[in-house]
């Protein structure tokens, strides 16, 4: 219950108790006071009555004594009038009923009035002729006093209900600060550490603010302290301190990952190694800093090159050495894209440029069918090699010759369209579910909802279908395939867990998508409540309002949003506090040689503080071993996938 209603309660209940105690005095008193005057009055009427009567009674008249005790019954204040001789017999007696209408009987019994009597001699000079009796009937008085009460409830009634109208405004204008400071606080649960202003006037209400914005800023403080310390911890672990990209280390685990993969299947991707020819000369002309200039200029210009492929890595190999992995392209992108990337470094000059120029070689690799990293890594330095034999800034294509017919990864893209149109119109998928294990106590928390799109007798992974489709524009149809598809299965057998879907970027951010979405998941209500749909961290960057819009959608239908491959990207987390999470959902690539790399331990153990501290779940995705999977139990992370815990089981949707 409300502060607010228990006051209006509270102040209902003073007023009843106030009315309560006063009616009881007040009723009380006039019992007093109705009883003493119905004493005053029947003895009065008894000695008006002896006096007048004293004719009548001499010569026992009692046609006129009836007549006269007819006239005083008629105010109804008596019940019963009696005149006796000195002999005690009774001449005349009458009695006289008074309806007691409109009286409830619970107040005649809870208002006890006496029956009082009235008594007068009748006497003729000093002969006394006899006695003349008065009985008061309380009937009038019981009305009055009823009548009284009644008024007193309906004023009382009037005046409660004017007070609780009154405090009903002075509470709620009283009380803005106590809203505010509610809101406040549900800001902080949710990262958002707001400081109210202004003060409340009221000397408590201020205190309370006082001390609530006093916990809101060191509660900000403390947070952002320990994002800087995971973020700077990423950096070192991580980064190239020189030009903020990806170091030797994280590229090296990022392909190693991506490549073992075991459920994103088979792979297509480009590999290229850059290198600047004689960076030394800078550094001894012109310093240090000035080479570390270039080599951050080299690595803008890299990025610049891949940024409509938000999934390639860029890495600062070694001294002047660059190197890029871009997956999922056809051999045609691929030669278009080493073209464009080694032209986007041709330009890069500086101010003693005729003194010590600056050239570029580069060793490019593609695959259709990529099974090994080291294998890329290994032909790409070859062709770099070859390349580096030339004075001249160019680049080499590592010779990759297949024998028999292209594979289906290696399709030009208006056959991958026929393909996709095809697998849409004729509903070509099959669903994969794959368990995610509670680490605390080995229950089954929910389930990945994994797609594969059948090719003939072949199943196509997701992450293999997907970059094309985003690239073709069909990733909204695709999605909305799935999650139809998803729901059908749904129907047939309903799955008792949660369910994680991904989700592409490109469907987020279409709004004709979000409208179907909204319908649909208005029509799936079970379903909606099972769903938590999980995009990966690199959206994060440049799609934040279009993700704040799609996380009020999902929280309209009771739906969860989690992060996927998260720990990829050095940003801040500052979505971590505009954003109601589910989870973060750790890249595989922080689990290689979990059980020896301290740096991997400490960071997944502080993205477990910070993810509880939010009010998130850590999971982690990709384990493989049982070493891994002890390793996780110490590190206070919530949940973990891997085909170690169970391979993803297949499930067809007619």
């Amino acid at each position: 219950m409300t502060l607010f209603r228990q006051l209006i309660i509270a102040i209902v209940l003073l007023f009843v108790c106030l009315y309560a105690g006063n009616t009881l005095v007040s009723l009380y008193n006039n019992q007093q006071l109705v009883a003493e005057q119905m004493q005053v009055h029947a003895q009065d009427t008894a000695t008006s009555l002896g006096l007048s009567m004293t004719q009548a009674a001499q010569e026992k008249d009692i046609a006129t004594m009836d007549t006269m005790f007819n006239a005083v019954s008629d105010s109804g204040y008596f019940q019963r009038i009696y005149f006796s001789d000195l002999d005690g017999n009774t001449l005349i007696d009458r009695e006289f009923p008074v309806s007691l209408e409109g009286v409830p009987d619970w107040f005649l019994s809870f208002i006890d009035l006496p029956i009082n009597e009235g008594r007068a001699e009748v006497t003729s000079d000093w002969m006394q002729l006899g006695e003349v009796v008065v009985v008061s009937h309380p009937g009038q008085a019981y009305l009055k006093l009823w009548r009284v009460t009644t008024t007193q409830l309906i004023w009382f009634t009037a005046i409660t209900l004017s007070v609780c109208l009154l405090a009903y405004i002075a509470l709620k204008w009283l009380l803005v600060p106590l809203a505010r400071v509610e809101q406040q606080a549900n800001d902080i649960f949710n990262k958002k550490f707001v400081v109210l202003e202004p003060l409340p006037k009221t000397r408590e209400l201020g205190s309370v603010v006082r001390a609530m914005n006093r916990m809101a800023l060191h509660l900000k403080a403390v947070f952002e302290d320990q994002l800087s310390l995971i973020d700077r911890l990423q950096k070192q672990s991580f980064q190239d301190a020189v030009t903020g990209l990806s170091n030797r280390n994280d590229f090296d685990n990022r392909l190693r990952s991506y490549v073992d993969d075991q459920e994103e299947g088979m792979h297509t991707g480009a590999l290229a190694i850059v290198a600047l020819h004689d960076i030394s000369c800078v550094n001894e002309y012109a310093g240090r800093g000035e080479g570390n200039a270039i080599l951050k200029s080299v690595g803008q210009r890299l990025q610049s090159a891949v940024i409509d492929h938000p999934r390639a890595i860029v890495a600062r190999r070694q001294g002047p050495e660059f190197s890029l992995f871009i997956p999922d392209i056809t051999p045609g992108e691929g030669d278009a894209l080493a073209e464009k990337i080694f032209g986007a470094v041709q330009d890069i000059s500086w101010l003693h440029n005729e003194k010590c120029p600056l050239s570029f070689h580069m060793g490019y690799t593609f695959h259709t069918n990529i099974t090994s990293g080291p294998e890329m890594l290994g032909e790409a330095d070859i062709a770099l090699r070859q390349a580096k034999l030339g004075s001249a800034s160019r680049w080499t294509k590592f010779a990759d010759v297949q024998n028999g017919d292209v594979p289906v990864l290696g399709k030009p893209l208006n056959e991958w369209e026929v393909f996709l149109n095809q697998a849409i119109q004729n509903r070509l998928v099959a669903l994969h579910y794959q368990p995610i294990v509670s680490i605390q106590d080995k229950a089954l928390l929910a389930q990945e909802v994994y797609v594969r799109f059948l090719n003939g007798k072949d199943l196509l992974a997701a992450a293999v279908v997907v970059p094309i489709a985003e690239r073709l524009g069909l990733m909204p149809s695709l999605d909305r395939l799935i999650l139809e598809s998803l729901a059908s299965a749904e129907r047939e057998k309903e799955t008792p867990t949660k369910l994680c879907v991904n989700l592409s970027i490109v469907s987020v951010k279409t709004s004709g998508f979000l409208r179907w979405l909204d319908n649909f998941l208005a029509s799936q209500r079970r379903l909606a409540a099972k769903l938590v749909f999980e995009v990966p961290e690199y959206a994060m960057k440049a799609n934040g309002a279009s993700l704040r819009t799609f996380s009020q959608l999902l929280q309209k239908h009771g739906t969860s949003l989690g992060i996927d491959h998260f720990g990829l990207e050095s940003a801040a987390f500052g979505y971590l506090s505009s954003l109601p999470l589910n989870h973060l959902k750790v890249h595989r690539s922080f689990l290689r040689e979990l059980d020896t790399n301290l740096d991997n331990q400490f960071y997944i153990k502080s993205l477990a503080g910070l993810a509880h501290n939010s009010g998130l779940q850590l999971w982690v995705e990709g384990v493989e071993n049982e070493q891994e999977w002890d390793q996780l139990a110490e590190l206070d992370a919530d949940a973990a996938q891997g085909y170690f815990l169970g391979p993803p089981a297949l499930r067809t949707v007619d």
